[in-house]
C-alpha cells in the first residue's frame, strides 16, 4: 500500500510532464468521453450551504499574481500538480475552468483513472469561465469579450454551470459593451437550462489600474445590475467579492451568493471572511476561491481547503 501511494504521490508531483507526454498522442485519447461517463454532481447542492469550488480561471485574462509575485500562476508545472491534489480531497467541491486548464484536468483524470481507478471529476462541479477577454491591465479591460467557452459548449461538453465576470465603472464606456455580452449569455443560459454564476465588481481605475471599490452599497447595487439581465434570474447565483458590513450585500438580494478569495494567498484570513460573509445572510451559500487555497502563504493548500470546508 505504501510503494502505490509514493508511486501516486510521485506521478500527481510530475503530472505536467506526464501531460505533455500525452498531449503527442492526444487524437488517441478519449479525454471527453469521461465528461460523459462521468458521476455528475446534484445541481441542488450549487445552492444548499458548504459548496467550496476551486477557481482555475484566471491565466485567461492574465491575472497570474498571489501576494507579492506577480507570476505566481505562471508555473504551469507547479499550478496543474496542485490543482491536481486539491481534485482529489474530499474538501473540494469542483472547479471553474477555462479550456485549456480543463483539457490537462482530464488529461490528468486519464492518467490517474488508468493506472490507479482515481477519479478527479466524479461528483464534481466543472463551471465553464466564458469572459476572458477583459485582458488585466489592458486599454479595454472593460470590454470583457466572450473568448472561453459559449453556453453552446458547455451544453454539448456536459459540464454543470457557467460563470461571466462584470467589472461596472460608469465612467468607463466599455461597461456598456460587457452588460450586453452577459445579457447575451443570461439568455442563452436560460435556453439551454444551465446555471449561471455572475461574478460582480464595482471598480474604479487608479494608477492605471482597476481596483474593486469595496463599499457595500456599490456592490449591492451593482448585484442588483447583475440580478436583473436577461429575461429572468431564476438560474443565477452570485459571486462576489468580501466587504465590511457584509449585511448590506446579503441582504440586498434574494440570490444565492459565494464568495470569492481575492488574491492576498492567506487562507486563515479568508476563512474570518467567510465566517462574517455566512453569517450575514442564509443566502450566502459557499466560495469560489483560487490562489488563497492554491498558493496559501501562511498553510499548505490541502490544510488551506479543510480548514475552510470545515468553517462552513
Amino acid at each position: 500500500m505504501r510503494g502505490v501511494e509514493l508511486k501516486l504521490n510521485n506521478i500527481i508531483d510530475n503530472i505536467y510532464y506526464e501531460v505533455v507526454r500525452l498531449r503527442k498522442n492526444i487524437d488517441e485519447i478519449d479525454i471527453y468521453g469521461y465528461l460523459k461517463s462521468r458521476k455528475k454532481p446534484s445541481r441542488k447542492r450549487l445552492y444548499q450551504r458548504g459548496a467550496l469550488i476551486l477557481a482555475a480561471d484566471h491565466t485567461a485574462r492574465m491575472n497570474t499574481e498571489v501576494g507579492n509575485n506577480p507570476y505566481a500562476l505562471l508555473n504551469r508545472k507547479e499550478l496543474l500538480s496542485r490543482i491536481v491534489r486539491l481534485l482529489m480531497t474530499e474538501y473540494v467541491d469542483g472547479v471553474l475552468v477555462i479550456p485549456d486548464v480543463l483539457d490537462e484536468i482530464l488529461i490528468a483524470n486519464y492518467i490517474l483513472k488508468e493506472r490507479f481507478g482515481i477519479s478527479l471529476i466524479d461528483d464534481k462541479f466543472i463551471i465553464a469561465s466564458i469572459n476572458r477577454g477583459g485582458l488585466k491591465g489592458s486599454v479595454f479591460e472593460l470590454d470583457d469579450k466572450v473568448t472561453a467557452y459559449t453556453p453552446e459548449d458547455v451544453k454539448r461538453l456536459g459540464l454543470d454551470a457557467t460563470k461571466v465576470l462584470l467589472q461596472l465603472d460608469k465612467d468607463n464606456y466599455y461597461t456598456s459593451n460587457t452588460l450586453t455580452y452577459i445579457t447575451e449569455v443570461a439568455r442563452k443560459t436560460l435556453d439551454l437550462d444551465i446555471p449561471l454564476f455572475i461574478e460582480v465588481f464595482p471598480v474604479k481605475r487608479v494608477n492605471n489600474e482597476y481596483k474593486f471599490t469595496g463599499d457595500p452599497y456599490e456592490l449591492a447595487s451593482a448585484i442588483n445590475v447583475a440580478a436583473a439581465l436577461g429575461y429572468s434570474s431564476v438560474n443565477k447565483l452570485l459571486k462576489v467579492p468580501y466587504v465590511h458590513d457584509f449585511k448590506i450585500v446579503a441582504e440586498s438580494t434574494t440570490l444565492s451568493i459565494y464568495l470569492l478569495g481575492g488574491g492576498s494567498g492567506k487562507a486563515k484570513d479568508f476563512v474570518h471572511q467567510l465566517n462574517e460573509a455566512m453569517n450575514a445572510g442564509d443566502n450566502v451559500v459557499g466560495a469560489i476561491i483560487g490562489r488563497n487555497i492554491l498558493f496559501p502563504i501562511d498553510i499548505n493548500p490541502i490544510e488551506a481547503v479543510k480548514l475552510i470546508k470545515n468553517s462552513m
